[in-house]
Formats: structure tokens, sequence, C-alpha cells
């Protein structure tokens, strides 16, 4: 029979070459051929309480490190070990104190302070968190994932350089740390440094070819720079690197289309993604019909259908007639809709059609008119409403509250101050929804549709908007469109330009620093001196 010490570095030898099985029967032999008394058994109780843990039995883990703590109630290993196996439980309270009882018993213990730091920042003290974290890479400064979740923290406080700072930290003691270099990309990507986030991203890639949202991110930090049909590629890994996106996919039984000809057959062009979205890509619905020779059938949001329908010519369509059909009952199931030889996604238009910053094909400006019922009426409003005041402009503010950048893309009302106490501008508000800002005349409610949302655009000398569908609709009308961006924008609007390559009548206004919209009023302010 092989002694305690001997068997004790079978089973270690074991766990650390990654055969589980072999070292768990070890410690099993181990616990069963000695007494609590002997070092060896609590130590097989630790370690095989870790391999349990390590395999996602987190009950069984918490069962031997209880066992274990019975025997050495002070031992700092087992304390934290508990911590860690409590907090996979969802038992984060007990397990705070577990690491705190850890720390107690060895307050060198560096791995106890980072396991509270993380437990911490599971409870929202992200304060108490950094404090432990920044403990933990202080007692070991060469762990890298210490310094990966101290970047957390510091990301979730809003501290954008010190997070950049412990994830380059990371990444330098572990190249391989993929999580690091995703986290170091985002963040990058946070404070408007594509280059810098796709460096990051390429990085993470080498680790693992294959990582879907890796290549999404990827995809917006190209496109923002410019560099479309690389970008195009990527934002094709849509469906298994954005959760929100993998949502809407379709269960299409017909193909996907390659960009081929189907030879007069069918081709089902379906919206996804927000209103703005399908605003954007409209313009690139009869060079789809032409490329693919084929019949085009138009599946979008009912709101949609009208404008459509009013700009027919202006779209190229009038020689292609496609079918336009609201979206599906149950989407993003399909059922109800008419057979097709293929089916396209409606963002992914601009790589099939091989978009690009000097290639922008597709209907000219303006490719969209409202109906010209709706627009008379409009026309007669707004001139009603002037008084004699020399511009007439449509303003909003907010988007939609759900959407995930909405608290920086949205202005908050007071901030409008100063332009709504103008008494020049005759300013009439497109806002459907949000908070009621005093001073404009309200057309929320009379804005049924798409349709009326641009007659009542057609008839304003000015659309100033926050990145909403308005943007877009007012950009694709040809209307002036002043948009109020954050300081990081998102990929369409690109960096450090003050126009758009996709709407020619539309200024961008950036916010020099992170949330300074009075910034933005005041330049939108001397803007309107010089209109």
């Amino acid at each position: 029979m092989s002694t305690p010490a001997a068997l004790f570095r079978v089973a270690l030898l074991a766990h650390r070459a990654g055969d589980l099985s072999r070292a768990a029967a070890a410690y099993q032999r181990l616990m069963e051929q000695t007494g609590p008394e002997r070092q060896e058994h609590r130590d097989a109780l630790s370690n095989l309480g870790a391999l349990r843990l390590s395999q996602g039995n987190a009950a069984e883990a918490d069962r031997l490190f209880q066992a274990g703590l019975a025997l050495a109630p002070r031992d700092a290993l087992l304390l934290d070990n508990r911590g860690i196996a409590l907090r996979a439980l969802g038992r984060l309270a007990e397990a705070a104190d577990h690491h705190r009882q850890a720390i107690g018993a060895d307050p060198g213990q560096a791995n106890a302070y980072a396991n509270l730091g993380i437990c911490l920042t599971d409870q929202g003290d992200l304060g108490g968190a950094l404090r432990c974290l920044e403990r933990a890479v202080a007692l070991a400064p060469n762990n890298a994932d210490s310094w990966h979740n101290l970047g957390m923290v510091h990301e979730r406080l809003g501290d954008a350089a010190a997070a950049i700072r412990a994830y380059r930290r990371a990444v330098t003691l572990a190249p391989t740390h993929r999580a690091a270099w995703i986290n170091l990309g985002v963040t990058l990507n946070d404070i408007g440094d594509s280059a810098g986030a796709l460096a990051a991203y390429d990085a993470g890639l080498a680790l693992d070819p294959d990582d879907a949202k890796l290549h999404w991110n990827r995809s917006q930090a190209l496109l923002k720079l410019g560099r479309l049909a690389e970008g195009w590629a990527e934002f094709e890994w849509r469906w298994g690197g954005n959760a929100t996106l993998a949502a809407q996919r379709r269960p299409f039984a017909m193909p996907l289309w390659s960009g081929g000809d189907l030879g007069g057959g069918a081709l089902l062009i379906h919206s996804e993604q927000g209103w703005g979205d399908t605003l954007q890509m409209l313009r690139f619905l009869a060079p789809a019909a032409r490329a693919a020779n084929a019949r085009l059938v138009v599946e979008t949001r009912a709101e949609l259908i009208r404008l459509i329908e009013a700009s027919w010519d202006l779209l190229g369509l009038a020689g292609v007639d496609p079918v336009l059909l609201p979206l599906a009952a149950g989407f993003p199931g399909v059922d109800g809709l008419p057979p097709a030889d293929a089916h396209l996604p409606m963002m992914s238009l601009p790589g099939h059609l091989g978009v690009t910053l000097d290639r922008l094909p597709g209907a000219p400006i303006p490719y969209l008119r409202a109906p010209d019922d709706s627009r008379r009426r409009w026309a007669h409003r707004i001139a009603e409403r002037r008084n004699g005041r020399r511009l007439a402009a449509g303003l909003v503010w907010q988007g939609n509250p759900g959407h995930w950048n909405d608290r920086r893309r949205s202005v908050p009302p007071d901030a409008l101050a100063p332009l709504l106490r103008r008494a020049d501008i005759a300013w009439h508000s497109l806002q459907k929804d949000g908070a009621p800002v005093a001073g404009p005349l309200p057309l929320g409610p009379e804005l049924t549709d798409f349709a009326e949302t641009a007659a009542a655009i057609s008839a304003l000398d000015l659309v100033i908007t926050v990145d909403t569908a308005v943007a877009h609709l007012a950009g694709a009308l040809g209307r002036p469109t002043w948009l109020l961006l954050p300081h990081v924008a998102e990929w369409r609007w690109m960096e450090d330009r003050a126009d758009s390559p996709w709407y020619p009548s539309m200024r961008l206004f950036r916010q020099p620093r992170p949330g300074d919209w009075p910034a933005v009023v005041v330049a939108v302010g001397e803007a309107l001196d010089t209109l």
C-alpha cells in the first residue's frame, strides 16, 4: 500500500495534468486510508472540493469544504474555497463572509482579497470591490486574473483610463487572456479609440479565431474607421456575437442569398434591428433586385409601407414592383410569408452589394418622399404656426429608452433650454415618446406612421435630432438635418466627421467630451446664428 504522502503526490500530479477522474479517485482513497488528524486527509478534502468546483459541482464542493473546515476552522485556503463554492451557489453574503474569514486567518492571502472583490462586484459594492482587488494585485502583482477583474471594476465605475491600464497589465502578464483582450477592446472603443480596439480584438481572435463576439465587435470598429468592405464581412457574425440580434434571427427554410443570379426567381428581403437601420437600407432594394435578377418581396414594419409606396420612383422600384408585406405575425417567426428562392436580412445588403465609402450604390438622395396629400396638409399647418419667424424647426431629444445606448445618445430636456428660448424659431416636437419639453408644438400624437412624420419634416426648414430613426428619415428625405451625437457615436457616423457619406444634407454635432451636451447646444446655437 502506498504511503499517504506518496498517494497524495499521485493525486496532485494527476490533478495538475488534468486527469480529474484519476485525481479524484486518489483523493478518495487517501481520505479512506487516513484519519482526520492527518494533514494529507485535510488536503485531500480541500483539493477534491476544488476539483469538484472546477467540474461545476458546487454543491458537492461545498460539502467537502465544510467537512474540511469542521477539522480546521481557521484554514484560510478552505475558507476561501468555500466562499467560491457559495458564490457559485448564489449565496453571496455567506461567500463574502468566508472570504473575509480567510483574510482574517491569513492577511497575506491574495486570492482571498481577489475573490472577495469578485463577490462584492456581484453584490454591487464597487467601492469595496475596488479596495479588495487593489490589495490583491499589491500582494500578487503577477496575477493576470486579478488585474482583469480590477479593470472590470474600474470600467463599471466609469474610470476608463484606469480600466485600460489594468487590462493592459493583464494581457502583458498573460498574452493568452482572451477575456482581458475583449474587455480592453470594448473599453478602447468606448473612449473612441477604434484603431486600438481593433488591435485588441485581433489579438483575441488570434487566440480563438471563431469567437463570434470578437468578430462582431471587430465589425463595429472597422465600419467606424471607414473600412467598410472588411466591416460588412465581420458584420455577418452578428447572429452569434450579439444576443439581442441573435434573438431576431429568422428560421427560414429557404437559402440565404449569396449574391448570385436567381434567374427571375423571388428574393425575400426582410427588415431587422431598428427603424433607423431599415430606413438607411431601403436605398439598396432596387440594386439588390438587379444584382439577383429577381422579383422582390420586401417584409418590413407596417408603419413604413405607406412611405415606401409613396417613394416608389425615387427608390428605383417603379420597374421592379416588389411585393410589400408587414412583418410576419409572431416575428421573428416566418409564418404567413410567401415562398421565395432565397432570402436576405436587410442589414446584409451593403456587404452583398460591395458598398464602400467610394462606392455607395443605390437610390440618390432624396430616396424617400411623403404622400402628396400628407405633404399638403402638413405644409399648411407648419406655415400657419410660423407667425413670421424665420425658421420652422423640428426637434427630437430622446430615442427609444430601451435602446442599449440611449443613456448616452439622448439629451436631457433641460439642456435644450438655450435653444428653446430663441424667438426667431418656431419649434415643433417630432418626439413620439419621452419626457415632455415646454415650448415646442407637440406633433407626436399626429405622427401615426412614418409617412406622416416624413410629411411634417418636409414642411420644416430644419430638423435637429439625436441619433434615432428621425435622423435617418430626415436624411433620406434630403432635408437639412443637424444630428446631435455623443462623444463616441455608432459606427454609421464614423469618427471625427462633421458630415455623413450616407446623407449629404446632414451636419453632425459631436460632444467634445463624454456627456457634454451643453457644449453641443452652444455649437448648435452658434450655427443657427449664421444660418
